[in-house]
C-alpha cells in the first residue's frame, strides 16, 4: 500500500495512513485493484498508525480515526469477497527498559492502536515487517488483553544474513515463535523473494507452520527521487512453487509489489498442490565463553585502595604528542586510569576509543571511556562497544550525552536511541555473552561499567532513582560531578537506600575568580560555596589556592569514596599531579 501510494503521486511528506481520511479514493482504488488482480486478503492502511509514528507530524490524537478509516475502506472493498487484515507494523522505536520507548509505553500505544482494529471489527490482526521479539511480545501481550477471539498473524524482517533490524537472530526469532499461539507465521519485507526462499528453509525445518511470506519487488533504486523495485511480476511469481512447498499458505507481495505482481503470483498457484510435511529440527547452539578477557587493571583495584583518575582532553585532530605528553605526566604521578571524553559538549574531537587503545599499547595507562548514546544507534553502540573489548578497552562510562545543539556542529542529527540506564543494560549483557537481543556473541566481553551521580540535581530524589535503576542493570562504579562541600555527598548517602558499588568523588580544582564564578552560575550541576569564590577571589595565587581547596574537599569526602576522579580545567595537569602528589605524602606522614 505504502509504494503504490507514492507511486500515485501521494505526497512524501505526510504520513501514509493519513491517506486514508485524506485521499480515501485513492486508497480505495488501490484495495480495488488488488481485489480484481486475485488478491484473498487485503491489508488495511494503518501499519504506521501508532501515536509514537504519528506524533511525528503531530497526528498522536487522530490515531483511532485514522484506524478506523483505514478499516472502513479495507472493508467496503472487500464486502465478503476477501478478508481484511488489521496491519501493525513496530513502533519505530527501540522498546525496553533504558531505550527510546518504555515498556509501558509501548503498550499504550498498541493497545490504542490494536483497540480501534478491533473496533473496526477486522478478520485478524496482522503483526507485519516486525523486528523485535520483544517488542512482538508486547503486542501480543496487549491483543490478548481485549479477551476478543481473533486470530493473529506475525510477520518478521530480515536482513540477507538472517537478523533482522533490531539485532534479533533468525534462531532466536523461531525459538520465540515456538512460544506463540499465531495462527500463521512468517516473513516480509527485508528482501526480495530470492533470499525469502532461504529464511522461509529455516522457517520450514524448525516450526511446524503454516507459514506466509511476502518479500519485497527486489532491491529498491532511487530514480529521480523515487524508490523503484526492479523484480517484474513473471520472475516474482516464479517463486511460487518453492514456497508452496516450504509450507507457505499465504503468499503476497511487499513493498513495490504492485497488482501485477498479485496477478501474476495468483496465476502462478492456482495450480499448485499442497506442500509436503517436512522434518522439524532442533537449532544448534553456538557456545559462549565463561570469561573470555581478564578484568581490566583497574577493575581490579576499585574498592581494593583508593584510586585516582583524572579526566583528559582528546584532541580535535591526529596530532597525539600534547596528550601524550601529559599521560607521562600523570603516570609519573601514579594516576591510576585517564578518562576520556567522548566529543565533550558536542564538539568533535578524535574518537576515545582510539586514544584509549594508543595511551595503553605505547604508554601502558589504562583508560576509562566516556561512551555516549548521542551518535550511536542500537546497531552501531554495540558494534563499536565489541571493537573497544577486541581492542583491549574494557572500562567504559555510560553518558547520554550532550545534544548536538550545544557544539560545533549544531546542524548535526542526533541519534539518543538509548539512554545512560539503556546503554549499562546493553554492556552488562555484552558481558553476558549476548547481543540485547538474546543473540550469542561467541565470547563475552569483561567491561568495567562505570556511571555518573550528579549531587547537585535539581530532583535528588529522581537522580537516585536513576541510579538505582542503573545499579540494578550493571554498573560497577559511580563518578560524581564536582564536589566543593561534603555536606553534599553526606546528604546523597542520607537519602540512598540500599548497596553501592564503589564510589569516586569528582573533584575539579578552580584556577581563579572568573573561573569559579563560571562554573557556579553557568554550568548545570555545580554548585561553589560562596565562601570559596570569595578565597579564590582574595587569593595572591589563584591556582594555588584551587589546589588547597581540592585538597581540603578530598580530605572531607576521603573516608566516603573508594576515589577520586579528577578534572583539570584547560588541561592543567599539573594541576592534578600536585593533589595527588600531597595528598599521597600526606598519607605517608600521617602513617
Amino acid at each position: 500500500m505504502g509504494t503504490e501510494l507514492l507511486r500515485r503521486g501521494y505526497p512524501k511528506d505526510a504520513p501514509l495512513e493519513l491517506a486514508s481520511i485524506t485521499h480515501g479514493d485513492l486508497v480505495r482504488g488501490i484495495h480495488e485493484e488488488y481485489l480484481a488482480s486475485g488478491a484473498q486478503l487485503l491489508e488495511t492502511n494503518t501499519f504506521g498508525a501508532n501515536a509514537l509514528k504519528l506524533s511525528l507530524f503531530g497526528l498522536e490524537e487522530k490515531v483511532e480515526e485514522i484506524v478506523l478509516a483505514g478499516v472502513r475502506l479495507a472493508k467496503e472493498v472487500a464486502r465478503g469477497r476477501a478478508y481484511v487484515l488489521g496491519s501493525v507494523g513496530p513502533l519505530g522505536k527501540p522498546v525496553g527498559k533504558g531505550l527510546g520507548v518504555e515498556d509501558d509505553r509501548a503498550r499504550e500505544c498498541y493497545r490504542q492502536h490494536i483497540g480501534a482494529l478491533l473496533e473496526g471489527e477486522v478478520d485478524a490482526v496482522l503483526f507485519e515487517t516486525m523486528t523485535s521479539t520483544h517488542e512482538v511480545a508486547l503486542a501480543v501481550e496487549v491483543l490478548r488483553s481485549f479477551d476478543r477471539n481473533v486470530p493473529y498473524l506475525v510477520q518478521f524482517s530480515f536482513f540477507p544474513d538472517g537478523t533482522t533490524p533490531s539485532g534479533d537472530s533468525l534462531l532466536r526469532v523461531l525459538e520465540f515463535l515456538k512460544s506463540l499461539d499465531a495462527c500463521v507465521v512468517g516473513i516480509n519485507c527485508g528482501s526480495g523473494p530470492h533470499e525469502a526462499v532461504w529464511i522461509l528453509e529455516q522457517f520450514s525445518r524448525h516450526l511446524p507452520g503454516p507459514f506466509s511470506v511476502q518479500p519485497n519487488a527486489g532491491y529498491p533504486q532511487i530514480i529521480q527521487g523515487r524508490m523503484v523495485y526492479g523484480a517484474p511480476p513473471e520472475y516474482f511469481a516464479s517463486f511460487a512453487g518453492t514456497f508452496v512447498r516450504l509450507g507457505a499458505k499465504i503468499l503476497g507481495g511487499c513493498c513495490g509489489t504492485t497488482p501485477e505482481h498479485i496477478r501474476a503470483l495468483a496465476q502462478a498457484i492456482e495450480h499448485l498442490r499442497e506442500g509436503t510435511t517436512l522434518e522439524v529440527l532442533e537449532p544448534e547452539r553456538e557456545a559462549v565463553s565463561e570469561a573470555p578477557f581478564p578484568p581490566s587493571t583497574f577493575a581490579e583495584k576499585l574498592g581494593k585502595r583508593f584510586v585516582f583518575t583524572v579526566e583528559i582532553t582528546p584532541p580535535k585532530g591526529t596530532n597525539l604528542e600534547g596528550v601524550k605528553e601529559g599521560v607521562r605526566l600523570l603516570k609519573r604521578a601514579g594516576v591510576d586510569a585517564v578518562n576520556i571524553s567522548d566529543s565533550p559538549m558536542a564538539r568533535v574531537r578524535i574518537s576515545p576509543i582510539a586514544l584509549a587503545h594508543i595511551l595503553k599499547e605505547e604508554l601502558g595507562v589504562e583508560s576509562i571511556v566516556h561512551f555516549t548514546c548521542r551518535d550511536r544507534n542500537l546497531i552501531s553502540l554495540q558494534s563499536e562497544l565489541l571493537g573497544a573489548a577486541a581492542l583491549g578497552v574494557q572500562n567504559i562510562l555510560a553518558l547520554t550525552g550532550d545534544p548536538p545543539s550545544v557544539g560545533d556542529h549544531p546542524f548535526a542529527r542526533p541519534v539518543f536511541e538509548v539512554t545512560s540506564e539503556g546503554l549499562v543494560l546493553i554492556l552488562s549483557r555484552l558481558n553476558s555473552g549476548v547481543d540485547f537481543a538474546g543473540n550469542p556473541l561467541g565470547k563475552a566481553t569483561n567491561f568495567t561499567i562505570g556511571v555518573a551521580l550528579n549531587l547537585n540535581a535539581q530532583d535528588l530524589s529522581q537522580e537516585i532513582e536513576r541510579l538505582k535503576r542503573k545499579i540494578d542493570n550493571g554498573a560497577h562504579f559511580i563518578l560524581t560531578q564536582p564536589i566543593y562541600d561534603p555536606r553534599d555527598l553526606e546528604r546523597f548517602f542520607d537519602l540512598f537506600r540500599g548497596s553501592l558499588p564503589p564510589l569516586l568523588g569528582g573533584i575539579l580544582p578552580l584556577r581563579s575568580f572568573r573561573h569559579a564564578e563560571f562554573l557556579h552560575h553557568e554550568v548545570p550541576g555545580i554548585v561553589i560555596p560562596e565562601r570559596l569564590r570569595a578565597r579564590m577571589a582574595q587569593a595572591e595565587d589563584p591556582k594555588r589556592e584551587g589546589v588547597a581547596i581540592a585538597l581540603e574537599v578530598i580530605r572531607g569526602i576521603r573516608d566516603m569514596v573508594a576515589g577520586i576522579y579528577l578534572m583539570p580545567p584547560f588541561e592543567r595537569y599539573e594541576m592534578a599531579v600536585a593533589i595527588i602528589e600531597a595528598f599521597r605524602k600526606e598519607g605517608k606522614e600521617g602513617a
